[in-house]
């Protein structure tokens, strides 16, 4: 399944001031070991998570989620492949994203992606 649906709801304003990025292997159904461990303090301006972020909330430069609800679809193999690109890494994986500012956790997205060569 690679089109995701989150629906989302802010109670708030809320700015996108960090995130944190995991991936990790699976084995065996368990998490095998840790690839990447990214800590991002302009989720905006991440090359991956940036877009998806601007364009899911329809933001400005500044990055603030504005109060309301949101149903954004994402074509999650897509994202994926943007970040660990389309050759070499195939297997199972883990992703965990967490965006965040000084006072909220607002999107948490724990995955688990099975990318297999096309050919």
């Amino acid at each position: 399944m690679s089109d995701l649906v989150f629906l989302l709801d802010f109670p708030k304003d809320c700015p996108a001031t960090a995130a944190k990025i995991t991936v990790s292997t699976i084995q065996n159904g368990k998490t095998s070991k840790k690839l990447w461990n990214y800590a991002i303090n302009k989720p905006c301006q991440h090359f991956v998570l940036g877009p998806i972020i601007m364009d899911s909330f329809n933001l400005t430069s500044n990055c603030k989620i504005n109060k309301g609800s949101y149903a954004i679809h994402l074509n999650y193999i897509e994202k994926v492949k943007l970040f660990l690109g389309s050759k070499f890494f195939y297997g199972t994986y883990e992703f965990r994203i967490f965006s965040f500012n000084k006072n909220d956790n607002f999107f948490c997205v724990d995955t688990i992606i099975d990318i297999k060569n096309s050919n």
